[in-house]
């Protein structure tokens, strides 16, 4: 890895405030727990998870920051190194549920790595994870918050939210440009509500939050009117309890669902 007065090549910025990595260790609660750190760059997280796991896998991308950490734990049995891309890796090869993931995470790839891990089913009973301030609040922002996005409809679909303490940039090397923040994840065992067709779920989200200032019947209504007519537009939008005049951040997933739902009947029967 390069040093750190130079752009890391994973745009990684490396925490160095052990102050900091106990606070995180201290809200993950990984006393005997199996635990996976993804990025364990320098170690800063990684002693103090050593200490107090079970048992330890971490996946690094960069071989030479992997090479590394694989000769500080060579004789630690409960430590397993892996030099992969998190995006990528097969994590139910790596450990057995429950297991808990705690990561100081590169903003560029971030939400990416999340989603992947909420992608694995029962696997993990907690992600606890850093980010860029801004982006843990807009994953927990509640119905009505400026914050609120597709992301936060997405993932209040599979896991609950809790957001933890702010963490200023000094705290990295090299120094970030953005406030960091934790933020806790528990994935349900499953969705909250039935969505229909993935696919579609996805799709209606997208498209409502492409134009989050507009009302939904300027990106929804006009949509469904394309798809199925406008009177059933109409008693669509009704049913799901969706007020056309309503913008996509007031929206509740509830309604998103119902919406889904519906449409996916539709999808199926027109097949």
């Amino acid at each position: 890895m390069r040093d750190g007065r130079r752009r890391p090549r994973w745009g990684q910025n490396f925490l160095v405030d052990r102050g900091v990595a106990r606070a995180i260790v201290e809200w993950a609660a990984v006393d005997g727990r199996r635990v996976v750190e993804i990025g364990p760059g320098r170690g800063a997280l990684t002693d103090l998870l050593a200490e107090r796991a079970g048992t330890l896998v971490l996946v690094e991308i960069d071989p030479r920051l992997a090479g590394t950490l694989d000769e500080r734990f060579y004789d630690d049995g409960r430590v397993c190194v892996v030099c992969a891309d998190a995006c990528e890796v097969d994590f139910r090869s790596l450990v057995d549920p429950p297991a808990l993931v705690v990561a100081n995470l590169p903003y560029e790839s971030g939400t990416a790595i999340v989603a992947r891990l909420l992608e694995q089913g029962g696997l993990f009973s907690e992600i606890v994870v850093m980010l860029q301030r801004e982006v843990c609040e807009r994953i927990a922002a509640p119905p009505g918050s400026a914050a609120r996005s597709g992301l936060s409809v997405h993932v209040e679909l599979v896991a609950d939210v809790e957001l933890g303490r702010r963490v200023s940039p000094r705290c990295f090397r090299p120094v970030p440009k953005v406030e960091s923040r934790l933020l806790k994840l528990r994935p349900l065992t499953r969705p909250r509500f039935d969505v229909g067709r993935a696919a579609v779920f996805e799709e209606l989200v997208r498209l409502a939050f492409s134009a989050r200032r507009k009302m939904v019947r300027n990106t929804l209504g006009r949509y469904l009117e394309a798809r199925c007519g406008s009177a059933e537009a109409a008693r669509l939008l009704e049913e799901a309890a969706i007020d056309p005049r309503q913008r996509p951040a007031t929206i509740e997933l509830r309604s998103y669902a119902h919406l889904s739902r519906a449409l996916s009947e539709l999808v199926t029967t027109d097949a």
